[in-house]
């Protein structure tokens, strides 16, 4: 399972240390905190893998991975449900 942006939408991470995603299509923007940020980071690094993804997070905030595994799923589903990413 790769986890990759939509067609459209575009992602960068502010200097405030926030992740925005802004819809090409209708000029929307969401913005997500610093941990939304970490997760994006720690995804793109991995290759799209949430569960690579989430183990780099896990031993980086000193978590536990099963935890951090659970949290990181929460949060691409609210991505996917959003139309903000798709899963290949």
């Amino acid at each position: 399972m790769r986890v990759r942006l939509e067609q459209g939408i575009i992602a960068k991470v502010t200097r405030s240390g926030q992740l925005e995603l802004t819809s090409e299509r209708d000029g929307l923007r969401y913005r997500f905190g610093a941990t939304a940020a970490a997760m994006w980071i720690a995804l793109q690094q991995q290759g799209g893998s949430p569960e690579r993804a989430a183990g780099v997070l896990a031993r980086q905030w000193a978590a536990d991975p099963a935890a951090t595994r659970r949290d990181v799923d929460v949060w691409v589903e609210d991505m996917l449900r959003a139309g903000l990413v798709r899963v290949e």
